[in-house]
Formats: structure tokens, C-alpha cells, sequence
């Protein structure tokens, strides 16, 4: 029986910048795949959806499928923002599929990391959320948006990076190269840094946080002011969430990497690869979908 004949699981990997999306057999077999804009649907809902969907019809397309076909197949969607009172049941309902599930971005990444087993993952990207398992007990720390948290996140960073530059302008704290640099990018003066943030989403306060880990290794003092501070946060939710006991630490997302370098030696000790990506996990989640497994 060939794909066009039989259902076919559709995995979404919805973050707060970029949108994957893969179309497989049962088996786990990816048949098409596609890569879209953001899909935080806390953010923006309309745009995340549109986004989704124009992923979606992208994959099928890429496995030579009629995007129609949808309303017969299976999804899993782990989506940023989907931790969020009714956020979730609203995009279940808004996607045409057989049957789909909707989830945080935190089940699918938990997932494709360590699978079943007891470890510790910290995934920091445009946003930032935590969990630690051991013995059957799981810990979450964050994922609440950066307004509130989302701690070492770009959205955050660019947050921090933002206010400094105000007060640098008022001369509440001295310039730094970087500080100088964002007010010549909004005009030289606060009121197109003003005007900037009234619509900001965190994707575009994220923005900023390639160019605040450079200066961070260039001695910028006000990088090294909000970094630093941003590894001492991480530093605190690690031992909250007992990383050592755990036995192994997964530093996710586009600012892992960057963060792993800054970790004490303890915690650098216990870094591993991850089994999987996000899009990993949520294949896995969907084949239990798919077989009554996921609840």
C-alpha cells in the first residue's frame, strides 16, 4: 500500500522562531519535510496558524502528497505557548486533521532528548523552560513568556539588553559599544527604541541575542552585566531542579551551546548529546498517538 493509500502521521515542531514539519509512515519513516516562520501561538495566534498550516501543505507537497489529504492522516503538534490556559484545544480545533494533539514545545523537546529515561534538559532559545526527571518525578521550571520569565532566552536577553540601553542614555549606567550600537540602530535617540518595542514579539527581541554573546566575548561591560547574571539564573534553576542527582544535563536550543561553555565544572561534566531533536520527539509522541498510547 502505497502513502497516498494509507494514514500517515504529520510531527510539528513549533517553536517561537522557526516551525518543522515532518510527514512519516507509521513506522517512523519521514516521507517530507518542511521548515516554516514561528509558531508560538500565544504570541499571535492567527500568524502562528498560518504559518502551521503553510508548513504542513509545504511537507506534503515535498512528499509529492495533496496537502487535502490531511483530514485523513494523524498529527502531534508540539507548539510554543501551547502551555497556556486554552491555547492548545483552540489550534486542535482549528486543524482539519483525523485526530491531533496539541502540546508545549516542552513534551516534544523532553521527549526527543532522553526518551523515557531520568536526565535534566535545558532548552534556550528565542525562550526558555527546564525539566528534570529522576525516579518517575518531573520538575519544570519556566516557558511562561519572557515578560514574566524565560530566563537566559533571547527574548529575555534582548529584554535586558534594551532596558540597559535606556539607561544608559539617561546616564543611570555608563555606555558600552553595544549599548551605543542599539540606539544608532533605532536613530540615536530612545523614541525609535520606543517605537520598536510597542510591537515587538520575542522573535525580534531574540534578535539581538547573537550580537550580546559576542560582545559578551569581546569584554563588552554591559554584555557581560546581562550574561553573566543570565548564567547565574541558570546556575539557580539547575540546582533547583537537582541536575547533578539526575545524572545528565541536555543544553537545548540555539543558546545551549553558548550557555554550556559558561556552566561550572560540575554540570559541563555531565553535558551529553541529546538522543533526538524536538521533531524527534514529536514522531515519537505521534506513533503513540497513533497506536492509543498518548493520552
Amino acid at each position: 500500500m502505497n502513502a497516498e493509500s494509507k494514514k500517515l502521521i504529520v510531527a510539528v515542531d513549533g517553536g517561537g522562531s522557526t516551525c518543522r514539519v515532518s510527514i512519516c509512515e507509521v513506522s517512523g519513516a519521514i516521507i517530507g519535510a518542511a521548515s516554516g516562520g514561528s509558531a508560538n501561538i500565544t504570541t499571535d495566534f492567527n500568524r502562528a496558524l498560518a504559518n502551521i498550516l503553510e508548513t504542513i501543505h509545504r511537507a506534503y507537497a515535498a512528499a509529492g502528497l495533496d496537502p487535502t489529504r490531511m483530514v485523513g492522516d494523524y498529527a502531534y503538534l508540539g507548539l510554543a505557548g501551547a502551555n497556556l490556559e486554552g491555547a492548545a484545544d483552540l489550534m486542535e480545533k482549528a486543524l482539519n486533521f483525523d485526530r491531533v494533539k496539541v502540546t508545549s514545545d516542552r513534551e516534544i523537546t523532553v521527549q526527543g532528548a532522553m526518551g523515557a529515561e531520568d536526565g535534566t534538559v535545558a532548552a534556550i532559545g528565542t525562550g526558555s523552560f527546564f525539566v528534570g526527571r529522576h525516579n518517575g518525578e518531573v520538575l519544570s521550571i519556566g516557558g511562561w513568556g519572557f515578560q514574566l520569565g524565560d530566563d537566559g532566552g533571547g527574548a529575555f536577553l534582548g529584554q535586558k539588553l534594551l532596558r540597559r540601553a535606556i539607561h544608559a542614555h539617561d546616564g543611570i549606567v555608563a555606555h558600552s559599544p553595544l549599548t551605543r550600537g542599539v540606539l544608532q540602530r533605532f536613530g540615536g535617540t530612545p523614541q525609535g527604541l520606543v517605537a520598536f518595542v510597542q510591537g515587538a514579539t520575542p522573535m525580534d527581541y531574540g534578535s539581538f541575542a547573537p550580537s550580546i554573546i559576542k560582545a559578551y566575548y569581546e569584554g563588552d561591560a554591559i554584555a557581560i552585566e546581562i550574561v553573566d547574571a543570565a548564567v547565574a539564573s541558570l546556575h539557580h534553576t539547575l540546582d533547583t531542579l537537582n541536575t547533578e542527582i539526575t545524572g545528565v544535563l541536555y543544553m537545548l536550543g540555539g543558546l545551549g551551546a553558548a550557555y554550556t561553555e559558561l556552566l561550572r565544572p560540575e554540570y559541563q561534566a555531565i553535558c551529553a548529546s541529546p538522543k533526538g531533536d524536538a521533531s524527534d520527539g514529536a514522531l515519537s509522541l505521534a506513533q503513540g498517538l497513533w497506536v492509543g498510547e498518548t493520552k
